[in-house]
């Protein structure tokens, strides 16, 4: 049940339209990034909190530090950010200009997403805001590629050298594209009416499973701070677990980090009949590592993360570290969105 002190109502009204002007400007939005994992749709929407009771929270929150977006020059406007979740759908930001005088009853709210097209608001609708509380949890299972393991430069390496003999350039977007929209790569490169379509996918296939493991050692890093989360992590006493549609030889980074001994569970695409979105690996990861659905939190760059972890009943965080921007996984509407795993301990707490 929610715990309606976290709750905020409000009466969506126009703005001036500074906030909008605010939200672009490029170390503004650079920030919102970097500490909400949001790129601000352009404009900000505004509420006005009619009753005592959503000014009280209201107020309760202000009294937080939240976090500071700073301009690059002092006397320019500075602002204080909010996590919250805007109608029990997309993540968003409560934005607080640090300007005098700033109404106490008026909100302004940013999101990836243009949220008066998305969710049919005219002035006059009452919206509701849940305020972003850590993540209550007792296990944390991941994705590997493009949330632990930054292989993307390696996924384009090895499709190029595979395609290369044919005549055939890989596009710089093509491994985000066919990973955010669930298709299958080498299908989706090929056109139907290409000659020897099957065959030579299979050639390109095979040559590409064959170089992989030289390729990812060659190109594919952890991400900066995936050590020090992971640790500090295991240190609060949460289980951690690994669901993934990648081969074992995506684990290669991790296995020479020395990271990979602290993942209680791995379950590769081998291990599944069916990947996902299909929650059948998270349920099995969960149960492996003893704890129920409800009480574990999945972590992935990619739309199919958070519908697999919606399909399991666990909460979503979505990272714009992989294959996903900030509009495309907010629009499938995560529990949580950060900008990297640097953040993630910031928002976890043990269940």
């Amino acid at each position: 049940m929610r715990d309606n002190s976290t709750i905020i109502q409000g009466r969506i009204c126009s703005g001036s339209g500074e906030g909008a002007s605010f939200t672009q400007l490029e170390w503004a939005r650079e920030q919102f990034i970097a500490q909400m994992g949001i790129e601000p749709h352009s404009g900000t929407l505004n509420l006005t909190l009619e009753t005592p009771e959503a000014q009280s929270h209201w107020a309760r929150l202000l009294a937080s530090p939240g976090q500071t977006i700073t301009p690059p020059q002092p006397d320019w406007c500075s602002a204080r950010c909010y996590p919250v979740r805007i109608a029990d759908r997309f993540p968003g930001a409560i934005v607080y200009p640090d300007v005098p005088q700033y109404p106490a009853e008026q909100i302004e709210i940013i999101a990836a997403l243009p949220l008066r097209e998305r969710l049919s608001l005219q002035d006059g609708d009452m919206l509701t805001l849940e305020i972003s509380a850590p993540l209550a949890a007792r296990a944390v299972i991941f994705d590997v590629d493009g949330t632990l393991v930054d292989s993307m430069p390696a996924f384009h390496m090895v499709a190029s050298r595979a395609a290369a003999p044919h005549g055939i350039a890989v596009p710089p977007t093509a491994i985000r594209d066919a990973l955010t929209t669930q298709q299958v790569f080498w299908e989706m490169l090929l056109p139907p009416e290409a000659p020897r379509r099957e065959a030579l996918i299979a050639t390109m296939r095979a040559d590409a499973e064959r170089m992989w493991p030289d390729v990812l050692r060659e190109h594919g890093r952890i991400f900066p701070g995936v050590g020090e989360s992971l640790r500090e992590l295991c240190a609060r006493g949460l289980r951690l677990g690994i669901v993934t549609a990648s081969t074992n030889g995506s684990f290669q980074p991790l296995r020479q980090a020395n990271l990979l001994r602290r993942f209680g569970e791995i379950i590769a695409g081998k291990d599944v009949k069916r990947r996902k979105p299909d929650p059948e690996g998270l349920l099995r990861c969960a149960a492996a590592l003893g704890v129920a659905p409800e009480a574990a939190v999945y972590v992935g760059d990619a739309p199919l993360d958070i519908q697999a972890s919606r399909a399991a009943g666990m909460a979503s965080v979505a990272v714009l570290s992989g294959a996903g921007d900030s509009a495309l996984l907010s629009a499938e509407g995560p529990t949580r969105i950060i900008a990297n795993l640097s953040h993630l301990p910031e928002i976890l707490a043990i269940a």
